[in-house]
């Protein structure tokens, strides 16, 4: 990382801060902690943060009155991503309370790896390698499952480039394999977030945001992703 990036965590129990410590572990994050919304946004205000982690409901404030005080005119932490950790039941709520700025709902389903690569997607920490990678995808447009094949140009731990396939739609939901040039197998699901835009990144593509991995594949991809950072 070019700079610490610095996260707020808000009314987590034990439970799930023991959950996410992986995460708030890593190496280059500056990590605050408190228990009331009240006490965050005051603290938000006065010191910027890229990230806000909380819990969903919040004790002491409705959600949309939390996230329109975190992100005021004036607040140092108007700019700041929101990450909400909720229940399964809640989280269609908790995306309906969050209006403008980037943010991800979690409602404790997901791999832990996920919450990583949603933080690190949130906080634009992930670094990009180029290799030229063949990969497949199966997607399901319409009523059927297509497969296409296409090259990996940029990867990261959260997410990839991919091009020479079929434009897919943003929202698409893929089932992805590929090799790393270090051999190991990497399959999972990924979401089409965006197209390229080739004027800025001079490929035609769409960019990928990894969802979920297959047993060990995560592990492998963290692994070959800090052996390219050395």
């Amino acid at each position: 990382m070019e700079e610490n990036k610095s996260i707020l965590t808000v009314a987590l129990d034990d439970e799930t801060a023991e959950r996410i410590a992986p995460l708030l572990k890593r190496q280059g994050l500056v990590v605050r902690s408190l228990d009331q919304a009240e006490d965050a946004v005051k603290l938000a205000h006065r010191d910027g943060f890229h990230l806000v982690i909380s819990r969903y409901p919040l004790p002491d404030m409705k959600l949309r009155e939390f996230v329109t005080a975190i992100r005021a005119d004036g607040s140092a932490s108007k700019s700041t991503s929101l990450m909400l950790l909720t229940i399964p039941e809640m989280a269609t709520e908790a995306r309906d309370g969050v209006q403008g700025g980037p943010f991800l709902v979690f409602s404790g389903q997901e791999p832990l790896g996920s919450l990583g690569q949603g933080a690190a997607h949130l906080l634009q920490v992930a670094p990009r390698y180029a290799p030229r990678i063949p990969a497949r995808l199966r997607a399901n447009l319409k009523d059927d499952a297509e497969s296409f094949k296409g090259w990996i140009v940029n990867l990261s731990r959260s997410g990839m480039l991919v091009k020479e396939t079929p434009m897919l739609p943003v929202g698409a939901v893929c089932y992805f394999e590929f090799t790393l040039p270090s051999g190991e197998s990497i399959r999972g699901q990924a979401e089409v977030v965006r197209h390229a835009k080739p004027r800025r990144e001079r490929v035609m593509g769409f960019a990928m945001r990894f969802i979920e991995f297959e047993p060990g594949c995560s592990d492998a991809l963290m692994a070959w992703c800090d052996d390219e950072s050395d």
